[in-house]
C-alpha cells in the first residue's frame, strides 16, 4: 500500500507527519507532486493541508483520509463556541470530502463521525525510576501558552525550592509535570479536540502531570492531579510530593501508545479506506 501524506509546518505535523509516515514507510511532502499522487493509494491530508490540498487530490480520483488535528486557525479561533466550533468542523469535511475523518480525541472522532488515533509518545521515552524528593517541575510547550498558570506554578515552586523548567531536554529529568492553556490559547476546541500528546509523554517517561480537565486527559487518563483554579496547585504538589504517589505513575503502563502500536493501527485504517475505495 502507497501512502502519501501532506502537511507543513512543526509540531503535530513533525509527530503525525514525519515520524508517524516514517513508521507507515509512507511518502511525506509539504508539496506534492502529480507522480507523487499518481503513485499513492490513499492520500492523508494533515491539519490545514484538507483545504490547501483537497481539490488537487480528488483530480486524480484518489480516496482521501482528513487527520483534522489542530485544523482550525490558533489563537484566532480558540475562542469559537461550541456552535460554531463544530459548525467549523462540518464546514471543513463538507468542503474536503474525505473518505474518513482522524480525530486527534475520541471527542473530536464522534464529532466527526470518523476514527479516533491518539498520539504516539516521543520516541526514546522509557520509564525513569521516581527520585526520593520533588526538585523540577517541567512543561512541554511555549510558554506563552501558559498565560497565569505559569504564573502561579513558578511562584509555587519558587515557594517550595523547586525549579520549574520549561521544555526540558528529558522529562524524566523533571519530578512532575504540568498541562495548562490560559487566555487565547485556551477554549472550547483547545479542551475538547487537542490531542493527549503532553499526557501521552508524560506516561512514556513515568511522571505524573498536572493538568485541568479536558477530553485528551480523561480520554488518555495519565497518573497525576487535575486542577480548576490557581489555588488548587498547592494540593496538587502536596499530593504528588509523596514519593509513593509518583512511583504509581512511574509504573503505569503506555497502552499501545507507542510509535509501533500507533502506526499499525493507522496502518490498519488505511488499509480499509483502499479496501472500500477498490470495492
Amino acid at each position: 500500500m502507497n501512502i502519501l501524506m501532506i502537511g507543513q509546518g512543526k509540531g503535530s505535523f513533525e509527530v503525525r507527519g514525519r515520524q508517524l509516515g516514517g513508521a507507515l514507510g509512507a511518502r511525506v511532502v509539504t508539496v506534492p507532486s502529480d507522480d507523487d499522487v499518481r503513485w499513492a493509494d490513499v492520500v492523508v491530508l494533515i491539519k490545514r493541508a484538507g483545504q490547501a490540498w483537497a481539490t488537487y487530490v480528488h483530480g486524480f480520483k484518489k480516496p482521501i483520509v482528513w487527520d483534522a488535528l489542530d485544523f482550525w486557525e490558533q489563537p484566532q479561533q480558540n475562542g469559537l463556541s461550541e456552535q460554531e466550533s463544530k459548525a467549523l468542523l462540518h464546514a471543513m469535511i463538507k468542503r474536503i470530502r474525505p473518505s474518513l475523518v482522524i480525530g486527534a480525541t475520541e471527542a473530536m472522532a464522534r464529532e466527526a463521525h470518523g476514527i479516533y488515533l491518539p498520539h504516539h509518545s516521543r520516541e526514546g521515552l522509557t520509564p525513569a525510576p521516581a527520585r526520593e524528593v520533588v526538585s523540577v517541575v517541567g512543561y512541554e510547550g511555549h510558554k506563552k501558552w501558559l498565560g497565569k498558570w505559569g504564573h502561579a506554578v513558578q511562584a509555587e515552586c519558587k515557594r517550595r525550592g523547586w525549579q520549574f523548567v520549561i521544555n526540558p531536554p528529558d522529562l524524566r529529568a523533571c519530578d512532575i509535570l504540568v498541562a495548562f492553556r490560559d487566555g487565547q490559547w485556551d477554549g472550547w476546541m483547545c479542551r475538547q479536540w487537542k490531542s493527549g500528546v503532553k499526557y501521552v509523554n508524560a506516561m512514556s517517561a513515568g511522571r505524573p502531570i498536572i493538568t485541568t480537565a479536558n477530553c485528551a486527559e480523561a480520554e488518555i487518563a495519565p497518573d497525576g492531579y487535575r486542577v480548576s483554579t490557581e489555588s488548587g496547585l498547592v494540593d496538587a504538589f502536596d499530593f504528588l510530593e509523596s514519593k509513593g504517589r509518583r512511583v504509581e505513575a512511574s509504573e503505569q503502563s503506555i497502552g499501545g501508545l507507542a510509535l509501533p502500536e500507533v502506526a499499525a493501527t493507522y496502518r490498519n485504517i488505511l488499509q480499509g479506506v483502499v479496501k472500500a475505495k477498490a470495492a
